[in-house]
């Protein structure tokens, strides 16, 4: 082989894993992209978002009937639940009284 041949055969070489490093790369970034985009699509569709609203007790109801109108998934265990309505509500056992205010936290997926 000659001279000339060799340092063609290095060129070449050199050219082909100049190539496959460059694909590699663009194959990763790429691949970062559109999991991070894939990522950003699913949490902007799921997200959900805490309101507050202000119910009146009526005759017969219960903090546990109220809750179980108001309780989604994303409030976590009804008692959790129950206990946040109580904290919020200032109240120290599950009693409540027609008439009475309370302030009942939920999710939506709607942003007002």
């Amino acid at each position: 082989m000659t001279r000339a041949q060799k340092r063609r055969a290095i060129q070449l070489r050199r050219n082909l894993y100049t190539a496959v490093i460059v694909s590699v790369i663009l194959i990763l970034a790429a691949l970062l992209i559109s999991r991070f985009t894939l990522k950003s699509n699913a949490k902007s569709e799921h997200e959900m978002y805490l309101y507050y609203t202000s119910v009146t007790v009526s005759a017969g109801d219960s903090l546990w009937s109220i809750a179980d109108e108001y309780h989604t998934v994303e409030c976590g265990d009804m008692r959790d639940y129950i206990r946040e309505i109580k904290r919020l509500n200032h109240l120290a056992t599950d009693d409540i009284h027609a008439g009475a205010a309370l302030v009942i936290p939920y999710y939506s997926a709607d942003m007002k």
